[in-house]
């Protein structure tokens, strides 16, 4: 027994690997999807492409190890730790964090003019050492050709860069310690299913089964080959593009059909392999309450809503669901809290009483640091308040159901509090202290919280204790900052911003025209916004409620929270396909089917990572696109 347990632990050297190959991970997604915004950045997706990607590439390392010092290679245990932290660096360094975070702080200073008066209402509210001051150091961070390690840069960055980089760490180790206390509840107590897990779980076990399985290279075959025509087309154009998409909008031009907007139906292989994993019930409810939302589009157009001008205010009945949702998942495990706050008194070496602490300590260290911002401190509270509520919804939904997306957008805290309150109830430096929050509150898709969940979960599947993968994390959590905002200034000066994909400067200039609108129109509570706020969360507990009371209640509340999002719209299409083929299994081969074709979404999955993956480094690489 104890033998067995000591090949689950993680060792030192294996988070010493962990900590050296993750400025490698955050150095390739801000190349890709900050700087290139080609080829699929991988930190938006619930199974992050490039963390399953090198931890496969560490694996077939070790097993070349293990043939000769077989104490050197890395165990599976070792192998899934070092995946998770991988899986934070690149949540920190991706879309919606690092990639908001640092245009927003070089914008102001350098598009400062007497048009927008941002030196009178904006550059003195600027807390020292939170942004940039030296304009000669931001020079070539927006036109390039130079290197962010000369004096000057170096010089003109280094609050920047510590404030910022303690700021995420507080915030990723709330973040952990939170899961820690619901952990046992929902792995052990609720039995989970976490199929995020899954993949990187079977490759990275010692036997060959998985890769003996043929309908898993089937699906790598058909989604690698796909994938390989369509990298050839934009490289060799003559080459003919495989469709893996169309927009329903173009085929609805009559009034009032033409009301239901922008509606892909997209082909994806990672939603449909992820997807196959997910419940009938959620993947029938999400394409369904899609639907929903589309149709109250076309009755708001019959009707004429004119004076609703963002009805259905979808994001906003969103953020409702997502509410309501982390509130039902506090209720289920209300009994556990209850166990764990008695746990406190009783036994003072718990690591319950070390969680509770550091969510204590780390909400203060926030709540200082949004201070030091100029934020009020009830506004600062209610902020994070609403802000960690959102991230248990997401955790929940990544652990019931393995959800392949949950972005949320412009649903977050500061949405809500503006609402609620209206901008004139804030004062102007709180206005732009909110502002620069919105680097983690913009959208919730790059969330390291659910990884850090889904992790422990892992720590249970390969028999290890949960402490053994708590340390790289911890460790994983302290370093990602740093790393991520590295690499994000090593790309800026040497490509320039204003050189790079477009996207770094919108989301800088989306945050200071957000703030500008706010402190130039005094607003008062927006009712409408509130209502339909609350309209959705009071859907979603009546949704949940109908599941618990009839057996046959087809609608879940999880699909209803999530489909009102922009990143669901994109991808209701593969929900729908994946859907149709499981009940197809299901009504011919029962449960035996949906065993046996498993690996078949499995390898859909694969090849989507592995010859899409490789395909966008040797692009890139190379410069072919």
């Amino acid at each position: 027994m104890s033998t067995a347990r000591s090949t689950n632990q993680v060792r030192f050297s294996a988070v010493l690997i962990g900590v050296l190959m993750m400025p490698v991970h955050s150095y390739w997604i801000s190349r890709i999807e900050a700087i290139i915004y080609k080829g699929g950045g991988g930190s938006t997706s619930s199974l992050i492409w490039t963390s399953v990607y090198n931890m496969v590439v560490l694996m077939v390392a070790c097993r070349l190890i293990q043939r000769f010092w077989p104490k050197l290679a890395l165990r599976r245990a070792e192998l899934l730790a070092v995946f998770s932290m991988f899986n934070i660096a690149a949540c920190v360094a991706g879309h919606d964090l690092i990639q908001i975070l640092i245009p927003l702080i070089t914008y102001p200073q350098w598009y400062a003019s007497s048009e927008n008066e941002w030196g009178r209402i904006l550059l003195p509210y600027l807390p020292m050492g939170i942004t940039v001051t030296d304009k000669s150091a931001l020079l070539r961070y927006f036109v390039g050709e130079s290197t962010f390690y000369k004096k000057l840069h170096l010089f003109a960055w280094q609050w920047p860069f510590l404030c910022w980089s303690g700021f995420i760490a507080l915030l990723l180790c709330v973040s952990l310690a939170i899961n820690v206390i619901v952990a046992k509840q929902w792995i052990n107590t609720d039995r989970l299913s976490y199929p995020v897990i899954q993949l990187p779980y079977q490759l990275s076990a010692p036997s060959r089964r998985f890769f003996t399985d043929r309908l898993v290279w089937l699906g790598v075959t058909i989604s690698g080959l796909i994938l390989s025509v369509n990298h050839l087309n934009r490289i060799f154009p003559q080459i003919p593009m495989i469709p893996l998409g169309f927009d329903l909008n173009q085929y609805l031009i009559e009034s009032p059909w033409n009301a239901i907007g922008w509606t892909p139906f997209n082909i994806i292989f990672d939603y449909i392999g992820l997807g196959f994993f997910v419940p009938m019930d959620i993947l029938f409810s999400c394409w369904f309450f899609l639907f929903t939302f589309k149709f109250q589009q076309i009755l708001g157009k019959m009707i004429g809503s004119q004076g609703l001008p963002n009805f259905p205010y979808s994001y906003e009945q969103s953020s409702g669901g997502y509410l309501a949702v982390s509130l039902i998942a506090l209720w289920l495990t209300r009994r556990h809290l209850k166990w764990v706050v008695e746990t406190l008194f009783v036994n003072t070496s718990s690591i319950y009483r070390l969680a509770v602490l550091t969510v204590i300590i780390g909400l203060g260290g926030l709540t200082l640091f949004c201070s030091y911002l100029g934020i009020s401190v009830w506004v600062a509270v209610s902020f994070f308040l609403i802000y960690y509520l959102i991230q248990i919804a997401v955790s929940r939904m990544r652990a019931e159901i393995g959800t392949p997306l949950h972005d949320l957008h412009f649903g977050g805290p500061s949405t809500i509090l503006m609402n609620a309150f209206g901008s004139r109830r804030f004062t102007h430096s709180t206005l732009v202290g909110l502002a620069q929050l919105w680097c983690i509150d913009r959208a919730y898709r790059s969330n390291a919280t659910p990884h850090q969940l889904e992790t422990l979960k892992i720590a249970e599947r390969v028999k290890a204790t949960s402490i053994s993968f708590i340390y790289p994390m911890i460790v994983a959590c302290l370093l990602a900052g740093p790393m991520a905002i590295w690499a994000m200034l090593h790309h800026s000066y040497e490509v320039g911003i204003q050189n790079a994909a477009p996207v770094n400067l919108y989301f800088g200039r989306e945050t200071w025209m957000r703030f500008q609108s706010w402190s130039s129109y005094a607003s008062g509570t927006n009712a409408v916004n509130i209502g339909f706020t609350g309209f959705g969360f009071l859907v979603t507990i009546g949704l949940m409620l109908g599941r618990i009371r009839f057996i046959w209640w087809p609608f879940h509340p999880l699909g209803y929270a999530i489909s009102g999002s922009w990143q669901m719209n994109w991808g209701w299409g593969s929900f729908f396909i994946v859907w149709l083929l499981k009940l197809t299994i299901l009504k011919i081969a029962g449960m035996r089917g949906f065993r046996r074709t498993k690996g078949f979404f499995l390898g859909l999955l694969m090849g989507n990572i592995f010859v899409g993956g490789t395909w966008t480094m040797v692009g890139i690489g190379f410069g072919l696109w």
